[in-house]
């Protein structure tokens, strides 16, 4: 039992897979908490060190099962061991991947099990975070759990109904005159000068969120898809499924690596433009409806199009109708999604009708359901 109050029933720091956080950039190695490199303010990387030794998938439910491939045990509150789902259209050779069923409806519960679970070890009493909203929701339930305390900076056109549940779960809201970049500006300024625990689009976030990978072979009975399509707002889940799909290659878990589709609305799409024009990622003013993926320019930006490359995958650019009408054939197959949710299954829909439906294994990541407006029929 810890001073807080609760039991977070973790393995000692000696106990976790050895790790250095290495910058993507420059390759300085940092040291916790460092939430940017300290020489080149670069975005970092968990690097482990297996040692020789294979990690082992535990027994039971949830993400504490891959302890083993984590840099800290989870705190969890049940995320994870969420459902696959066959398409009910006879021409779709796809499954979804279905992330609602996390405790706040969507994936973002992975990381934020993680990044709870680490602020605790480093003692931490409070926590920050930047957010469009889902991931803002995700951060501070869990730190109320945790009985941390939590401030959150959420973009301008936020959803009213997510702010009002993160109110809810009695964080500091801080309403941002700007999109979700600047939101991020203004919370990692808050950590240096509250020495606040940076909770967000980072490294630990980044691990917590590989696990919807690992999850989805396991699902498949070890075999992998042809492609897996991906929303992608700052592109965490996106470059944290290709580390975990990296991972679990180098094991032996699978044989080969899925081509990795990532798929942005036209309104704001700086990964799918950058990939087209074979350029560096540069900002653009988010004006997409959907605003879980509503992010100018993704963090983990440079990792994904690495990822796309790598994987001979590709990133698709889809309209906002596009992505309505796809969340309303997705009801229609019993899965309740929100409009960034569902912005992957747009992706599918169109590269299959510009590909005339070739017969192959694809997986759709329907990343979660927050406006409120189906989590009645969901629950």
């Amino acid at each position: 039992m810890s001073a807080k109050g609760f039991s977070l029933n973790m393995r000692t720091i000696s106990d976790h897979m050895d790790y250095i956080l290495v910058c993507t950039k420059c390759g300085r190695e940092n040291a916790d908490p460092a939430f940017r490199c300290s020489r080149c303010a670069s975005i970092l990387e968990v690097e482990f060190n297996y040692k020789g030794k294979k990690p082992k998938i535990k027994a039971g439910r949830g993400i504490k099962r891959y302890s083993d491939f984590l840099p800290a045990a989870p705190f969890s509150l049940g995320e994870g061991n969420t459902g696959i789902k066959k398409s009910t259209i006879k021409e779709n050779n796809i499954l979804f991947k279905v992330e609602t069923g996390n405790p706040t409806g969507t994936f973002k519960d992975r990381g934020s099990a993680v990044e709870i679970a680490k602020a605790f070890e480093l003692d931490a009493e409070s926590v920050v975070c930047a957010s469009t909203g889902n991931m803002g929701l995700s951060v501070a339930h869990y730190a109320r759990k945790a009985g941390i305390k939590c401030t959150i900076f959420i973009s301008g056109g936020a959803n009213k109904n997510k702010i009002k549940k993160i109110m809810n779960e009695k964080a500091s809201v801080k309403k941002v005159k700007g999109d979700f970049n600047t939101a991020l500006r203004l919370a990692e300024r808050f950590a240096v000068k509250n020495n606040a625990f940076v909770c967000g689009d980072y490294h630990y976030r980044k691990e917590g969120q590989k696990t919807v990978a690992f999850e989805l072979i396991e699902q498949l009975t070890k075999h992998e898809p042809d492609r897996i399509f991906i929303p992608v707002g700052n592109a965490t889940l996106f470059s944290g499924m290709y580390k975990g799909l990296n991972e679990f290659k180098m094991f032996g878990m699978i044989k080969r690596m899925p081509a990795l589709i990532a798929v942005q609305s036209e309104r704001c799409g700086p990964l799918v433009s950058a990939y087209a024009d074979k350029k560096h990622i540069t900002y653009v003013r988010p004006k997409t409806e959907a605003d879980a993926i509503a992010v100018g320019y993704p963090t983990f930006g440079n990792e994904a199009l690495e990822a796309i490359r790598k994987t001979k995958g590709d990133a698709i650019a889809v309209s906002e109708a596009e992505i309505k009408d796809a969340v309303v054939e997705l009801e229609e197959q019993g899965i309740y999604a929100e409009l960034g949710g569902g912005t992957g299954y747009a992706g599918f829909l169109k590269y299959a009708a510009e590909n005339g439906g070739k017969k192959s294994s694809s997986v759709v990541v329907v990343t979660g359901n927050n406006e409120g407006i189906f989590k009645e029929k969901q629950a």
